[in-house]
């Protein structure tokens, strides 16, 4: 598994995180501070699969509320340029939406996004427990904070084609065309036509690749001419579908499933949380 840290979009942000995991391992309990949100629910599950992993005492508590230290707050809202600064002597830690570099073009101008409290929290369970089982399983709903946010529906999300990258060069998740995906959540595909998505899934392997190409084009057409989803989120849903390695899960589907577990109750997010964790989604 290769360190989340190697990715630039985590340079201003490495030295905290590093930091933080150090102050949990001295910890003798510790707080988690979750906004009752999927986004929250997302992040905590990081977290807590990492601390079980590590067999770290915790408890989850859901805002808005306090928590005495040591605690772990996520939170959501306008991102910020930088990290919310961290102290040894406090340790009362903040996770919050910030603007990274997510990639650079070959001019090597930079591309910039969110980088979202759930990837940050993964980088840190990274930090906690680096082999941890339960850890590496739900790893790659990393991306859920940048694909439940507005930043694909804008145009491109540099951050999110990063993380997904790096998933895919450490071997967590394939990224696979839809006609190679089986029982694919077509929510925000509604325009498609399923017989000729049938017809197409059959044909499939058959195809050379400029056959592919004609033929995807042909099918989601009529998607491509709505007003939703975005061009961007569109050709992650037909090209760039995730599909993890450990389960052959498809995770946009997942994700789909997790939102709708999600009723804006704490109980519900405690639920998500739950489900995440046990990859039961």
């Amino acid at each position: 598994m290769r360190s989340l840290l190697e990715l630039e979009a985590f340079a201003t942000i490495s030295d905290n995180l590093q930091a933080i995991a150090k102050s949990i391992d001295k910890s003798e309990h510790l707080t988690l501070l979750v906004p009752p949100s999927p986004t929250g629910a997302a992040a905590s599950a990081q977290l807590e699969a990492a601390l079980l992993d590590s067999e770290i005492p915790y408890r989850r508590q859901f805002t808005p509320r306090e928590a005495s230290p040591p605690c772990i707050e996520i939170t959501e809202g306008e991102a910020k340029d930088g990290p919310v600064p961290f102290s040894n002597e406090s340790m009362n830690a903040k996770l919050s939406p910030m603007f990274a570099i997510g990639v650079r073009g070959h001019d090597g101008a930079a591309h910039r996004g969110v980088l979202s409290p759930v990837a940050q929290a993964a980088a840190l369970a990274e930090l906690i427990s680096p082999d941890g089982k339960r850890m590496r399983k739900i790893r790659p709903w990393l991306l859920a904070g940048n694909w439940w946010a507005s930043g694909l529906d804008q145009g491109y999300d540099p951050i999110y084609s990063a993380l997904r990258d790096h998933l895919k060069e450490e071997g967590g998740v394939r990224i696979l065309p839809l006609p190679e995906v089986d029982n694919p959540d077509m929510t925000r595909l509604s325009k498609i036509d399923s017989e000729r998505d049938t017809t197409t899934r059959e044909a499939w392997p058959a195809m050379d690749l400029d056959d592919k190409a004609n033929a995807l084009s042909t099918l989601i057409l009529p998607q491509v001419v709505s007003e939703n989803p975005s061009t961007a989120r569109l050709e992650e849903l037909i090209w760039h579908r995730v599909k993890i390695s450990s389960s052959g899960k498809d995770l946009h589907s997942s994700m789909v499933a997790a939102r709708s577990m999600w009723d804006g109750s704490p109980k519900s997010t405690a639920d998500l949380v739950d489900a995440i964790v046990s990859d039961s989604i």
